[in-house]
């Protein structure tokens, strides 16, 4: 089972601050869609993220140190693995398409 790391977490973050955001539980959700958290360990893992005071003039690497610093976080992090992402990639052509030539179309099913 693959676990969630620091180096993720804290580009995660660093993405979140390049986007003018700010740590929420939400805004977490919304960017670790692809890893198994329950609403608990979610609530308290952006409880200790916000604790570090981290904010958009740090690098990656010093959100990773930070991030780091916390074994809190870091045994929050043990807990949490990444699922299965089920990708179905459909090729479409012909005549009946509004969009002219091939187009590639990914999603989740």
């Amino acid at each position: 089972m693959e676990f969630i790391t620091t180096t993720i977490l804290s580009g995660v973050i660093y993405d979140i601050f390049k986007k003018g955001m700010l740590i929420t539980k939400d805004v977490l959700a919304n960017n670790l869609k692809k890893w198994l958290m329950d609403d608990v360990t979610l609530e308290k893992l952006t409880v200790k993220l916000q604790a570090l005071n981290l904010n958009d003039e740090m690098s990656e690497k010093a959100i990773e140190r930070e991030i780091n610093s916390s074994n809190e976080i870091k045994e929050l992090l043990s807990k949490i693995s990444a699922h299965n992402v089920d990708i179905n990639i459909q090729i479409h052509s012909g005549t009946g398409d509004n969009i002219i030539g091939n187009k590639i179309i990914n999603g989740n099913r």
